[in-house]
């Protein structure tokens, strides 16, 4: 007796499955990361986005310089969502962070 195919691929759909889980993204922390560290950093070292160096170092720490002046930022991502703060800044848990509609209300955006 054969095997049914679903009984075949049901290691594969596992498999594949907890691939692209939000749990297995920690790697892509740094990428999805970046251009939000890339813009903070442009802004906070008042400087051309083409003369800014960002260095992702580790645990989601990155290095800013540009202009002759250096930052350094944190980034937590959840998936896609991340958000990034300066040395200093307390980060703000997830589950207290304003929905992004929200914050664009309190600033006059339709």
């Amino acid at each position: 007796m054969r095997p049914s195919r679903a009984a075949v691929l049901a290691p594969f759909v596992a498999l594949l499955a907890g691939a692209l889980s939000p749990a297995c993204s920690v790697a892509n922390v740094p990428s999805n990361a970046m251009p939000m560290v890339r813009a903070r950093a442009t802004s906070d070292l008042d400087c051309p986005d083409k003369d800014v160096r960002v260095e992702e170092q580790i645990g989601g720490q990155f290095k800013a310089v540009g202009c002759g002046r250096k930052a350094y930022y944190r980034a937590a991502c959840e998936a896609l969502r991340c958000v990034v703060s300066g040395e200093g800044e307390a980060a703000v848990p997830w589950r207290d962070r304003p929905e992004p509609m929200d914050v664009d209300r309190g600033r006059g955006v339709p």
